[in-house]
């Protein structure tokens, strides 16, 4: 019997399905840039360094994220972990929380759950966390609610105590919601495809929710919370998300194609409601982007604001559905 043959080496079965689309992609945005920059350059130059900008930290950066899924668990947390940690600091420093106790709290428990990820399928002391490291998240979240409510009552003060623990524990959950990520990949056998699967729905949806608003948006979707947005570019987005879940299915081997599809829109939809979620967030702070972290996009909760629902939803999801 002949080895088999993996497309560039990779031998992660999701990964190598998607590598070729992922390239094509990536290949058609650059072509695409390229001929607009060629025919445009006199008009639109401004846009179009801000748009390379983007291009030049995009790419590296999905290539780094898909590497990381390829050689495991170890560096797809440590990844992630880097993401959630440096998120964390970035929504306090953006917010301006000065409670460093909380702040710690929160810090401490995350870098807890994420060392826990790692570790949990090898310890037979982390039995008790289930196949799918469920149990984990459930404590960190007692752990980091008990945590910061505690420290306004080890000080022994009542001044700003509802202001300080809700900012500090919406922080929290939302790097908590994020650090769902990791634990797709404990999913069983389809771990890396749900990853996969997650990271493109939030990728076609974004995308086509901004070309279909350009071509044929008319209508604003949530003027107040993110004014660029219409009806007609967030259906497409959906749509799209849609179609590219049914074609996607492949990553989800024990569903058909139709359940895979329904997925797309759900997560598309709640991807959506992340990214006005954050949005909501910075329109009360009056701040354009949680930092620039990222040339070109901001920082890193602007680029993660709608994977940080889609994540969990993945998750649960896929969880009730017996994966």
């Amino acid at each position: 019997m002949e080895d088999r043959q993996f497309f560039l080496g990779i031998q992660t079965d999701a990964l190598e399905f998607a590598a070729p689309f992922m390239l094509a992609f990536v290949g058609s945005m650059v072509a695409l840039l390229t001929l607009f920059t060629v025919t445009r350059w006199k008009k639109s130059q401004e846009t179009i360094r801000n748009l390379w900008k983007r291009t030049f930290v995009a790419v590296p950066l999905l290539i780094l994220i898909f590497s990381m899924l390829e050689f495991g668990i170890f560096t797809w947390s440590l990844l992630v972990g880097f993401f959630a940690i440096a998120a964390h600091r970035e929504y306090c420093a953006g917010i301006g929380f000065t409670d460093k106790w909380m702040q710690g709290v929160g810090t401490l428990t995350l870098i807890g759950l994420i060392i826990s990820a790692i570790l949990f399928q090898d310890s037979q002391y982390l039995s008790w966390a289930g196949e799918e490291g469920s149990g984990l998240l459930g404590l960190a979240l007692f752990i980091g609610a008990f945590g910061t409510w505690a420290v306004p009552i080890i000080q022994d003060r009542s001044e700003n105590i509802t202001r300080d623990i809700g900012q500090a524990f919406i922080g929290f959950v939302l790097i908590w919601f994020f650090l769902h990520s990791i634990f797709l990949l404990h999913l069983n056998s389809i771990g890396a495809g749900a990853c996969i699967f997650a990271i493109v729905n939030v990728a076609i949806t974004d995308s086509f929710a901004l070309i279909w608003g350009r071509l044929i948006g008319k209508h604003p979707f949530r003027p107040i919370l993110s004014p660029k947005k219409t009806w007609e570019g967030v259906f497409g987005g959906v749509i799209s998300a849609g179609l590219v879940g049914y074609l996607a299915q492949p990553l989800l081997p024990e569903f058909d194609a139709l359940i895979t599809a329904l997925l797309g829109i759900l997560l598309a939809i709640v991807g959506t409601t992340g990214d006005l979620m954050l949005s909501s967030i910075k329109r009360d702070l009056g701040i354009k982007d949680w930092s620039q972290m990222l040339p070109g996009h901001g920082g890193l909760l602007d680029r993660i604001d709608s994977f940080i629902l889609v994540a969990p939803a993945t998750y649960w999801i896929l969880i009730f559905l017996g994966s």
